[in-house]
């Protein structure tokens, strides 16, 4: 039996596999890497120290740009399009917000059992 689901926002980490449209009309979303970090979803180094003394200093500022995501969701269809063919009670929907959707039901349950031997 397969579990519909829709969330907008954040992908749902879970385990099931989860796809994306926008969230206003339906179409599929493009993604536009962040212009503040270059789609790495990270602006610097901060190791909390005065003087750095890491010997390979790695980014780890998240971005406040685009919330250390990287990027953004574009929807794919014309700006025209997209407002003229919002979905039912999606009129105030702002164009291009990501929804995340699946049919997926997830992992199944393990049918190991105590006793088994396993």
């Amino acid at each position: 039996m397969m579990a519909a689901a829709s969330v907008i926002g954040s992908c749902p980490r879970d385990g099931r596999y989860w796809e994306c449209q926008c969230a206003r009309c339906g179409s599929s979303l493009g993604f536009e890497d962040c212009s503040q970090c270059g789609g790495d979803g990270f602006i610097g180094h901060d190791c909390g120290e005065d003087s750095c003394c890491c010997r390979i200093p790695q980014d780890n500022v998240p971005c406040n740009w685009c919330a250390a995501t990287g990027g953004y969701g574009v929807c794919i269809s014309g700006e025209d399009w997209c407002l003229a063919h919002p979905m039912p009670g999606r009129e105030e929907t702002k164009r291009g917000t990501v929804e995340w959707f699946t049919f997926d039901a997830g992992p199944a349950p393990s049918t190991a059992r105590l006793g088994d031997g396993q």
